[in-house]
């Protein structure tokens, strides 16, 4: 796309947030920024815009170095807001979505990080492998550089035990996540040549943290209780209520709803049919009663005609784009319930689906049955989810053994 000048492009921005439906606040919030941004540029003599000038531009007027690692005010997001738009729409010609904030490993580290990313990128390892092993490896070098260390090589043993029991004590689930994500890092730094010891070696198994027991975090009260404080008369209540089915129900981990698109969803053959992003795998699930009435509610009376994404599941404000998280519909939605998150350690989408195991399980659902339902691709990975009825896996078990599976 030619380049154009800052003031038109600005013009050209509010055009087409006014073709997304963007609210009369925000496109007057755009075109005042719009308009600062505008004057800044006569009064620097820049026709342009450029990664140069927005940071010259940040800096001058609100005081803020976009290479700082600290945590932006509201009002500095929203600004910076304003520049990835013009930038976004003169690179592409639409409207971004929101940008997220990914986790940042402290700037001492950083050097040493990127090296240890670019191998993971060249190996071809997925987005989501990546992206675990990066937050991973960010919250540890945190509490590295919180012990007053700065050099990747100060780091030794006693500090990775510290760390390691640190943080299975904080959160048992994710240590063989932590474990992997630290060993493949610090067998990198081996080789090339930042520690003088492959302090990998000392990294150890996942057996050595093993996982606390999952107790059922829901009562069958609690999840009607969630269920029935949804107000199902506007938008919000029919998204929020379609996509708590779909875990309530099914049990789908969160980020299958999020990637859910329109297409997966087989109104003749009632089913909904799609592929997991953890494991790869097609999971197929009949369409219930309620499941399908919820999201037919929401379909086709509430979700925005102007939402140009095939996801199922998008935001009520433009650019209604595809929803990006659902804990935060469950922490509201608690709320209105009256459910209190504090005497639980848990209480996101995923213990629910925990709760569902455990239920069926309850309901003498066959195990194997319970493994389809999850998803999962093999009846050991769905005993994780049924440590809270001990006598009921027993009898699955020997089930499972009778059967010959």
């Amino acid at each position: 796309m030619k380049r154009q000048k800052i003031g038109q492009l600005a013009e050209d921005v509010l055009v087409e947030l006014k073709k997304q439906c963007y609210s009369r606040s925000s496109v007057q919030y755009y075109r005042q920024a719009f308009a600062n941004i505008a004057r800044y540029a006569a009064k620097v003599g820049e026709a342009f815009l450029s990664d140069g000038f927005a940071k010259r531009y940040m800096l001058d007027k609100h005081g803020w170095n976009i290479g700082s690692n600290d945590t932006p005010t509201a009002y500095i997001r929203y600004q910076l807001r304003a520049i990835r738009v013009l930038k976004f729409y003169e690179d592409n010609g639409c409207i971004p979505g929101w940008a997220s904030h990914p986790k940042k490993p402290p700037v001492c580290f950083r050097n040493h990080y990127d090296l240890y990313m670019s191998e993971c990128a060249r190996r071809g390892l997925s987005v989501k492998t990546v992206t675990d092993r990066s937050n991973a490896l960010c919250d540890f070098l945190i509490y590295v550089k919180g012990k007053n260390i700065t050099r990747i090589a100060s780091i030794n043993k006693g500090l990775l035990d510290e760390y390691l029991l640190m943080y299975n004590d904080k959160a048992p689930g994710s240590m063989p996540r932590v474990v992997s994500s630290l060993r493949c890092f610090l067998r990198s730094m081996f080789s090339n040549s930042v520690i003088p010891n492959d302090l990998s070696l000392f990294i150890p198994s996942g057996s050595r943290y093993p996982r606390k027991p999952v107790h059922k975090l829901w009562t069958s009260e609690e999840v009607k209780n969630l269920l029935d404080f949804v107000n199902r008369s506007d938008s919000r209540g029919k998204r929020d209520y379609a996509l708590m089915l779909l875990v309530v129900r099914y049990g789908i981990r969160a980020g299958d709803i999020i990637n859910l698109k329109l297409a997966d969803i087989n109104w003749e053959s009632m089913v909904i049919q799609f592929r997991q992003h953890k494991t790869s795998v097609t999971n197929v699930l009949p369409i219930l009663d309620d499941v399908g009435w919820a999201l037919a509610d929401w379909i086709t009376n509430a979700r925005p005609k102007q939402a140009s994404t095939n996801h199922v599941f998008t935001h009520l404000k433009a650019p209604y784009g595809g929803m990006k998280f659902i804990n935060g519909v469950f922490r509201k939605r608690m709320a209105v319930a009256g459910i209190s998150r504090t005497v639980r350690r848990n209480a996101g989408p995923h213990s629910l689906r925990h709760s569902l195991a455990s239920n069926m399980l309850a309901g003498q659902v066959p195990l194997p049955v319970i493994t389809a339902i999850l998803g999962h691709t093999s009846s050991l990975s769905t005993t994780v989810y049924l440590h809270s009825d001990v006598e009921g896996l027993r009898q699955c078990a020997l089930d499972v053994e009778e059967g010959g599976l």
